[in-house]
């Protein structure tokens, strides 16, 4: 059970580029060569002795709304609206962003049992996994495509059109993040 903490990793890295300002940062960031054993290596003391657990889910929910919050900054200064408009779009973003941290949940709980399957993964494993991969995304397309018409709605559709840029970026990073971070299928 080598690749325990493989969810914690690749939720830091999900969760923590909305916060970087720019591509370049991104691109400066130092790739860690094995994440997994660096993050193991870093709390295996812990670990052995049951601390990290208990505090580790608590810690992550903390992490996780602190990065949340720092999105919603800079999706308000990356949409560029009027005091009028951003209340509008807000009052339909909040909603949104509840509904895709739930589905982010479920992406979570993918790479958790990936992780927990890692070393003895079967071809069915792998099969389910994949398939709930793709039910994910297919998820999260059908979210955006539910809020642009909601955003469109509420404010208009060039607003609508740029929410739907501003997250299409933002995915787009974390989901090479998070795959940059993901050891392969073992063979």
């Amino acid at each position: 059970m080598k690749y325990k903490h493989l969810a914690l990793i690749c939720t830091i890295a999900a969760v923590s580029l909305p916060a970087m300002n720019t591509a370049q940062a991104a691109e400066e960031a130092a790739p860690v060569a094995n994440p997994i054993k660096a993050h193991n290596a870093a709390t295996k003391d812990a670990v052995a002795t049951g601390e990290a657990a208990a505090g580790e889910g608590k810690e992550l929910d903390m992490f996780r709304f602190s990065l949340r919050m720092e999105k919603m900054e800079f999706i308000q200064k990356a949409m560029k609206l009027t005091p009028e408009q951003e209340k509008k779009f807000m009052a339909v973003y909040y909603p949104y962003d509840i509904e895709l941290k739930k589905l982010n949940d479920k992406r979570l709980a993918i790479i958790t049992d990936y992780a927990v399957k890692f070393d003895q993964i079967t071809d069915a494993d792998a099969d389910k996994l994949a398939k709930r991969s793709l039910e994910f995304r297919k998820q999260r397309g059908a979210l955006l495509e539910k809020y642009y018409g909601k955003i469109a709605k509420a404010t208009s559709k060039t607003i609508a059109a740029r929410f739907l840029q501003v997250e299409s970026v933002l995915q787009a990073t974390t989901d090479v993040k998070i795959g940059s971070t993901l050891p392969l299928m073992p063979e």
